[in-house]
């Protein structure tokens, strides 16, 4: 008679008849094939939940949407216009043709609305907020011109602005006083982008740095200014960048690109001494120089 141990005992060996197989290597071919049955399922378990659960999440966020709606559906009853320059609620009302009071706030395309304004070259910034209940507020940033510039238009001659980016814009409601104060802009050549729009003129920084400083520290000299030519003025600050400007006081006025204040003080000085003050206007004077002023009279 033989005793065996257990047979969960990994050193049990059984004694089985000739021709018959042990049963361990049965039972573990059935293991074998519930382990891979297993897997299989639980894949596709993982792939049905992955698919049910992104079905589910869809319809959750369409129906989020819709009720999200129908929470904040306000007809819209007013609209709020602010601006910080000239521009009015009555020029803003053309470009909002498509929106009409009453209509959902939500269904207000404000995308739409802001690249429709912002084709003004006039509008620098646009901002476009919903403010429940019923209002929508659009607020607007507008350029601000320092320069004037002729513009052929077919037979005839039209005024146009610029700002201190170089962008050239008609100048929408800018009153005629204060158009009258900016000097002319030449020695371009300004390129039509479309009908209402011009190509960008470059290295206007230094102007707009001229301008400033004349304008707040030396009004009587920036009052006289009537044409800024830049034709002679460089991207790049070298020693031969000229801005040439024709003044009331003389037919040209050189400033290099730099130091405007210490030039417009030694300008200040010349245009006060009597024996120029006596013979104005004169033809030229040269600030370039450092230092100096080289004034010529007129023959």
């Amino acid at each position: 008679m033989y005793f065996f141990r257990k047979k969960s005992d990994p050193r049990v060996k059984q004694i089985l008849p000739k021709g018959q197989k042990p049963r361990a290597v049965k039972g573990g071919r059935l293991l074998w094939g519930r382990f891979f049955f297993g897997v299989a399922a639980y894949g596709l378990l993982l792939v049905g939940v992955g698919f049910g659960g992104t079905f589910l999440w869809l319809k959750f966020q369409k129906s989020a949407a819709v009720w999200l709606k129908s929470v904040y559906k306000q007809p819209l009853e007013r609209i709020i216009f602010r601006s910080d320059g000239v521009l009015t609620s009555r020029w803003v009302k053309s470009f909002l043709t498509d929106i009409r009071k009453g209509i959902d706030l939500m269904d207000v395309d404000i995308f739409a609305v802001k690249k429709k304004l912002e084709t003004c070259s006039q509008v620098k910034k646009v901002v476009i907020q919903r403010q429940f209940p019923g209002t929508l507020k659009i607020t607007l940033e507008e350029r601000i011109p320092v320069l004037r510039l002729l513009v052929r238009d077919g037979e005839s001659t039209r005024e146009m602005l610029i700002d201190v980016d170089g962008v050239v814009f008609f100048g929408e409601g800018i009153p005629e006083l204060e158009r009258r104060t900016m000097p002319f802009l030449s020695g371009i050549v300004l390129k039509k982008i479309s009908a209402e729009r011009y190509e960008n003129i470059p290295a206007l920084d230094k102007v707009y740095q001229l301008l400033h400083v004349a304008k707040t520290k030396y009004w009587p000299i920036y009052a006289q200014m009537e044409v800024v030519s830049i034709e002679h003025l460089k991207k790049k600050s070298v020693p031969w960048s000229r801005i040439h400007v024709r003044c009331q006081c003389a037919s040209s006025v050189v400033f290099r690109d730099c130091d405007f204040d210490e030039q417009l003080k030694r300008l200040d000085f010349v245009l006060n001494t009597p024996k120029i003050r006596d013979s104005l206007p004169v033809e030229r004077i040269d600030l370039s120089l450092e230092n100096d002023a080289v004034v010529k009279f007129q023959k």
